[in-house]
């Protein structure tokens, strides 16, 4: 039976950082080398080269804890331990070279994912990092001071200690399938409800179809029972199914919830709605002045030519079908004042019933996981299974658009490495190992998701 002192089980971006980190740690303590990493693809980083559009999104300068959800007060030691300009270094200590554009977002120079993954496995081959593709892990039974971990076929493998970065449910055609909690559960963790995060969103307005294809600026509000809970600007995609776009992903992660429970923070709603201010700089007033000025300007045009140059052809046309009914195909100046305030009301509220999510096959990233609370947030350490480590995905914690997924899964994965290889992980400690599902001394056995 091979031997490893870490086990890193997934080769997605927490994962080649975890064990990158622990290498590095191994090699600095004058120590052999002994990392494996586990990754059941037949290519590590599948998911990573996918990032950012193929350019790799690494961090954003524009860091708050904000910007998270799940378990975000835990999540706040590693954050804070590793910022933006920490993990920019890390790269650039690398060799990568690091450039900052709008927003705060930055990528490496060449704007390409495929550089980061290479250099990843430059450096762990360099270190002599074994990255072992095609691996599928079956079961980690812990046994002793060690664990066993048995692939679906061949020898099984023992290590001192594990690092679990087996990522979430997202994006399954990049070789995401949960089996990361399966383990962890087995292990001795819980896990909060997971849903996709991040992902389009199905809606119930017939007029989806005439759209597709069309984009938009405005600002969208999400309105549960008529309520705001929740708001994003920037582009707006119009889809044969419902609506995408980043700004209506980083609402997605509030309609996967309704879509599952019915609720949204304890509440039962019965309804949940996109509305859509396709002029946020604009106020109702205004776009009715507008409106009656260019009445005088071009009386003879269809009145459904009004937001012409207002607004995207297509989605200014449908605005004002919708409003005027049979009336769009009018003259202008045969409009009344009453439905120039009908067209006007419309495009800073044009509504779009949600009835769902698309799901894991769209979505980016997993909200939901093992709780952090379950964790040394330190070293990342379970406090359930001393010697297997946590980071990632797998973990409940979920950022918006714009790096800060990534971003999480390199502060998670160094301090995951790096809590790996600490001295006082030794034998010493490691005997004293309580069974999987045995609550860490003064913690409860269970953990109530907060959201």
């Amino acid at each position: 039976m091979e031997q490893v002192e870490i086990a890193v089980v997934g080769g997605g971006a927490s994962g080649l950082m975890a064990a990158l980190t622990a290498a590095e740690e191994q090699k600095k303590q004058r120590r052999p080398v002994s990392v494996w990493v586990l990754e059941g693809a037949q290519k590590p980083g599948r998911k990573l080269l996918a990032t950012g559009n193929g350019r790799c999104n690494l961090t954003n300068t524009q860091m708050s804890l904000s910007r998270y959800h799940g378990e975000t007060a835990e999540a706040r030691v590693v954050l804070e331990a590793w910022p933006p300009q920490g993990i920019v270094h890390r790269f650039r200590t690398l060799g990568l070279v690091c450039r900052e554009e709008e927003e705060g977002r930055v990528y490496p120079n060449s704007g390409q994912a495929a550089a980061v993954l290479e250099l990843f496995l430059r450096h762990l081959e360099g270190l002599g990092v074994q990255v072992h593709c095609g691996w599928h892990l079956r079961q980690i039974q812990p046994k002793g001071a060690s664990f066993v971990l048995f692939p679906e076929e061949g020898e099984p493998l023992t290590a001192s200690r594990v690092i679990l970065a087996a990522g979430g449910q997202a994006a399954p055609k990049l070789g995401a399938d949960g089996s990361g909690v399966a383990m962890a559960r087995a292990l001795g963790h819980s896990c909060t409800p997971c849903r996709p995060a991040l992902t389009p969103v199905r809606c119930q307005k017939k007029q989806c179809r005439a759209l597709q294809g069309m984009r938009c600026r405005g600002k969208v509000s999400l309105l549960a029972d008529g309520r705001r809970v929740g708001e994003e600007t920037g582009e707006i995609q119009f889809t044969e199914y419902g609506l995408s776009g980043i700004c209506v992903f980083q609402l997605s992660r509030l309609a996967a919830e309704w879509e599952e429970t019915g609720r949204l923070a304890g509440r039962r709603v019965s309804s949940l709605v996109f509305s859509l201010d396709l002029t946020p700089d604009m106020t109702e007033q205004e776009l009715e002045a507008l409106l009656r000025q260019r009445q005088r300007l071009l009386p003879n045009i269809p009145a459904e030519e009004a937001l012409d140059g207002l607004l995207n052809l297509r989605v200014g046309q449908q605005i004002i079908r919708e409003a005027l009914g049979e009336g769009a195909s009018q003259p202008l100046n045969r409009i009344t004042a009453e439905a120039c305030a009908a067209v006007a009301r419309l495009v800073k509220q044009y509504e779009f019933p949600v009835a769902g999510v698309m799901g894991w096959e769209r979505a980016q990233v997993t909200a939901g996981g093992v709780p952090l609370s379950e964790t040394d947030p330190a070293t990342l350490e379970s406090r359930r299974c001393p010697g297997l480590y946590l980071c990632g995905e797998l973990l409940d914690v979920d950022g918006d658009c714009g790096g800060y997924n990534l971003h999480w899964a390199w502060a998670s994965g160094i301090t995951a490495g790096k809590g790996a290889t600490r001295r006082d992980n030794d034998s010493g400690k490691q005997s004293q190992r309580k069974k999987p599902g045995a609550p860490a001394k003064g913690r409860r056995s269970s953990h109530a998701a907060h959201r």
